[in-house]
């Protein structure tokens, strides 16, 4: 028997879990009330919240666990492709040292090549001349004896310059800040996407992709580049030495301003050179480093 003015309905205060989601948690459709009163009325709510069946809860929770698995899934593929890349990139990094070093040691190479041709050429030319003077007639000892102090000066000073060309080195360290007093310019052509190593510097000169603006690393440090703009490297120490490291011929301390020009046909960047220094720079000096170096130079 129904008291007066009560509603048929489930009790408050109780709730049902299904694969650890509350019903309460879940969305609830409207339930059809009978209210009962002391008058002979019944009046019919469909406002009254009600709950969801078991069918539809289990159906709504197995949706939800769906859906966090699936966002699982997708967080652990985008794990693993962030891990690919990083490998790939570092295969890269490795693959491009490999090239570095097999490049030091072709120069290496060419360069124990140079001197041993340099050595064969002049036995060959001590050959002729020694050739060419069988058939002439005796000469008197004394002139013979200066012909032969000279050659022998001459072969001496030609294995003294090619020992000095092969030995010479430039090494390149930080300076202090200071005036200048000579400026010499220079045209440059640098490879692009190759790092050189001028003096223990290392330069590359990085071409734009995928309409990027152009850079260039200077020691370690990368500069956006654009047309006429001006990079400085800051003041540098060069000290030129021979005989592999052990004369010191002399230290110069000087100040870079590189303009960039624009990029050739030929995959290398064109800059305009000022080399501002503390003392005046032999000219050939500053073309044999940086052609060394795999750098085109030209003096304006």
């Amino acid at each position: 028997m129904y008291e007066p003015n009560s509603i048929l309905n489930i009790p408050e205060g109780k709730t049902r879990t299904y694969f650890g989601i509350s019903d309460e948690n879940l969305p609830r459709r409207g339930k059809k009330s009978i209210i009962i009163s002391s008058h002979p009325r019944i009046f019919i709510m469909t406002d009254v919240p009600g709950e969801l069946t078991d069918e539809e809860i289990l159906l709504r929770a197995e949706e939800i666990r769906k859906s966090q698995e699936a966002k699982k899934a997708e967080e652990l593929k985008k794990a693993e492709e962030i891990r690919l890349a990083e490998e790939a990139k570092k295969a890269e990094e490795l693959r491009k040292a490999e090239e570095i070093r097999k490049a030091e040691e072709a120069k290496k190479a060419e360069e124990l090549r140079k001197a041993e041709e340099l050595v064969q050429a002049e036995k060959e030319r001590k050959a002729r001349e020694a050739k060419s003077h069988e058939g002439e007639e005796k000469k008197p000892k004394k002139s013979h004896k200066g012909l032969k102090i000279f050659g022998i000066i001459l072969l001496l000073l030609i294995i003294f310059a090619g020992v000095v060309l092969i030995s010479a080195d430039v090494s390149i360290s930080g300076g202090t800040d200071k005036s200048y007093g000579y400026d010499t310019n220079y045209n440059v052509w640098i490879p692009l996407d190759k790092e050189l190593n001028i003096g223990g510097y290392k330069v590359i000169a990085l071409s734009p992709s995928s309409g990027n603006v152009m850079m260039i690393s200077l020691g370690g440090v990368t500069y956006p580049l654009q047309v006429n703009s001006v990079t400085y490297v800051p003041d540098q120490i060069a000290t030129l030495t021979i005989f592999w490291g052990k004369v010191t011929v002399m230290k110069i301390q000087y100040e870079v301003a590189l303009t960039y020009l624009g990029n050739t046909n030929n995959n290398e960047a064109a800059f305009r050179m000022l080399i501002s220094s503390d003392r005046q720079l032999p000219e050939f000096i500053i073309s044999l480093f940086l052609s060394s170096s795999g750098v085109k130079v030209q003096s304006v």
